[in-house]
């Protein structure tokens, strides 16, 4: 290890607007769980459902669920496993981390591509809700972006882990960045 280098923080540089992200998410999630419960006391009360409760929650769903990713991503919040790292060393245990976040990467790199490449599907076909029929769209793209999101997030922690590995730095835990991931293994 040199004396004296650092390597940034991938955690502290992407964490307030990966969060942010992660907190519409939260938000979507209260404004489903309030529709449910408006729409149950409505069905209740007056026996008049809000159709738009069930057939826009599982896109709203789907969004509130892709926004979390980016965060995970920057805060390393993802389950691994370390024991081989810790027992092969340090340094070894850094480019196992290398290629670790490297595969993930690939992986949502995949994802952002496929689910793309499905938002253009139901773009092009005019695919809408089963009994509203609102477009389908707008949630497709929503989610796409998420994942998109999540590739250059990704990046920059490849670019950390490697200089962290070609400079034999381990991360600093007491930022807290990778303590909950530390935790798993």
């Amino acid at each position: 290890m040199e004396r004296g280098a650092t390597v940034f923080d991938s955690a502290r540089l992407l964490g307030a607007p990966s969060t942010a992200v992660a907190l519409f998410g939260a938000a979507g999630i209260l404004v489903v769980a309030l529709a449910v419960v408006i729409d149950v006391l409505m069905r209740w009360l007056f026996n008049s459902p809000i159709l738009s409760v069930d057939d826009l929650g599982k896109f709203v769903m789907a969004v509130v669920v892709s926004t979390f990713f980016p965060a995970g991503l920057a805060h390393g919040q993802f389950v691994t496993i370390r024991f081989l790292g810790r027992a092969l060393g340090v340094r070894a245990g850094l480019w196992l981390e290398l290629f670790g976040s490297f595969a993930t990467l690939v992986v949502f790199a995949i994802f952002a591509w496929r689910i793309t490449g499905y938002a253009v599907n139901v773009s092009s076909t005019g695919l809408a809700t089963s009994v509203l029929e609102y477009p389908q769209a707008p949630w497709w793209w929503m989610v796409a972006a998420s994942f998109i999101i999540c590739v250059p997030i990704q990046v920059v922690v490849v670019i950390e882990r490697f200089l962290r590995a070609v400079r034999g730095i381990p991360p600093d835990h007491t930022s807290g960045a990778e303590q909950a991931a530390e935790s798993v293994a």
